[in-house]
């Protein structure tokens, strides 16, 4: 179990036997692993994107054959150019492999970011239905297996910690407390 969800199952135990005189306790839990996988919108998303990733593969593909040709034909005529000649082809041969990790890098990237805007797209999709079920479903806390997903504003206790470490003399907040 990691630090994240410790702290929250110990600050959800806490609440619980606060919140237990006003209201029943419920709690639900998302997997969102398997709601990534399941959901038609992510599926789309990954269908354009394995598009898109075949394009660019292809797109990279020309042109490392276009390099490799290129230095093939270098290496065959080597022994027959001048000085000047070899220096201009291995030059332009340097040149051709600098553009192609160039692209090869551009293209890695922008796909990263396009996977990234989907499932930021879906996320906030998700966060904001999980919303609406945990209010419809009058739900205390909705989890996931990293993070607290929903709280019900009223175990939010995040005014009572602020207003505390204000409160604190300045001496204390300087010197950790002690």
């Amino acid at each position: 179990m990691n630090w994240q969800l410790r702290i929250g199952v110990v600050l959800l135990l806490m609440l619980t036997s606060a919140v237990a005189w006003a209201a029943p306790l419920k709690i639900g839990f998302v997997d969102l692993d398997r709601a990534l996988r399941e959901l038609p919108e992510a599926q789309a998303g990954a269908t354009s994107l394995n598009k898109q990733i075949a394009a660019k593969q292809k797109e990279i593909e020309a042109k490392r054959q276009q390099v490799n040709t290129f230095q093939k034909t270098l290496e065959r005529d080597f022994p027959h150019l001048t000085n000047a000649q070899r220096q201009e082809r291995e030059a332009r041969l340097q040149n051709m492999i600098l553009n192609f990790q160039q692209f090869q890098r551009q293209a890695q990237d922008g796909l990263n970011y396009q996977r990234n805007q989907i499932l930021k797209n879906i996320q906030d999709q998700l966060v904001k239905v999980v919303s609406r079920i945990g209010r419809a479903g009058h739900y205390t806390v909705i989890l996931n297996d990293k993070s607290v997903l929903y709280v019900n504003g009223a175990i939010d206790i995040t005014s009572q910690v602020v207003a505390a470490m204000a409160a604190k003399p300045p001496s204390d907040k300087v010197n950790g407390g002690k």
